[in-house]
């Protein structure tokens, strides 16, 4: 590699996006060899991380709700059994009515998460317009996929009473 640039160097027209290139080709056969991946991911993520949290306390919340909405059917399985008694000590339910509201209570809880979810979503939506429409016009009605409305005279008052 050393050797490489050091006759690229020696050359009278010295190009650096070569040179560039050369040290480039040289990392990513080292990190093909070694097996081991660059650290600028591809596919990197836009989701936030306590989004992700989130989303995972809902599946579990929904996960926890039908098991004990399949224990009100009849036929349970073994292991569906041993899962609804630890949800059943954890929430310390011991008669119907503690059933009902642990039930009501798991429901709420996914529902009131989802809904923080979509409420965060469209708030950045509208801060992102609101943002762009400060900026410049041009760019908001881009995004909007119309064409930028053309400055003109005003209608007068005779039109504007008849509209």
């Amino acid at each position: 590699m050393n050797g490489e640039i050091e006759e690229l160097l020696e050359e009278v027209e010295v190009n650096i996006t070569v040179i560039n290139n050369l040290i480039y080709a040289a990392g990513a056969i080292m990190t093909q060899t070694l097996n081991k991946h660059s650290k600028r991911s591809k596919n990197r993520r836009d989701v936030k991380f306590w989004k992700i949290r989130m989303q995972k306390q809902i599946s579990s919340w929904r996960k926890k709700f039908s098991i004990i909405s399949e224990t009100e059917q009849v036929l349970i399985m073994e292991s569906l059994s041993r899962k609804k008694m630890k949800i059943f000590n954890k929430y310390r339910v011991t008669n119907a009515r503690e059933f009902a509201l642990m039930k009501e209570t798991l429901k709420q809880k996914f529902q009131a998460k989802a809904q923080k979810i979509r409420r965060y979503k469209k708030g950045k939506l509208s801060i992102n317009i609101i943002r762009c429409l400060k900026k410049t016009l041009k760019i908001f009605y881009r995004k909007l996929g119309m064409k930028n409305i053309e400055d003109r005279e005003p209608p007068s008052m005779a039109q504007s009473e008849t509209y």
